[in-house]
């Protein structure tokens, strides 16, 4: 078959593994479900603003996003702690949306102030202890 025979959106698997976010640094971060009802993670999202009722470093995940494939996401259950990995959000690093705390250029954020408004808003935020 050729490549003009091909339907749009084919997809033509590769003979080998695909790595996605080749290169990129990756942060793990713990994150507690202390909501009643399973939250996803989606691949795009940036972390640092996800469900107010999920417990992590919130610092830690700031302009990050969850290593997975683009579609993908990770779910956590109520009360569940899971390891997430996190890659650092690319391109301009303009973040829009979410729950609309940073809704502009990450780098041009001031975190500190951003994290105080958060909690006080009631997002959980639990600094993680750091490695030895």
């Amino acid at each position: 078959m050729r490549l003009d025979d091909l339907p749009p959106g084919a997809i033509l698997p590769a003979s080998d593994p695909v790595e996605i976010n080749a290169g990129l640094p990756v942060t793990r971060v713990r994150i507690t479900n202390e909501d009643d009802v399973p939250v996803h993670l989606t691949a795009h999202f940036h972390v640092f603003e996800a469900n107010p009722r999920l417990r992590f470093d919130r610092r830690k995940a700031f302009g990050m996003r969850p290593d997975v494939p683009s579609g993908g996401a990770i779910r956590i259950e109520p009360g569940q702690t899971v390891e997430v990995p996190l890659v650092p959000i690319g391109g301009r690093r303009v973040v829009r949306g979410f729950h609309g705390l940073v809704d502009g250029p990450l780098d041009q954020v001031d975190l500190e102030a951003v994290l105080e408004h958060m909690v006080a808003q009631g997002f959980l935020h639990e600094p993680e202890e750091p490695a030895e």
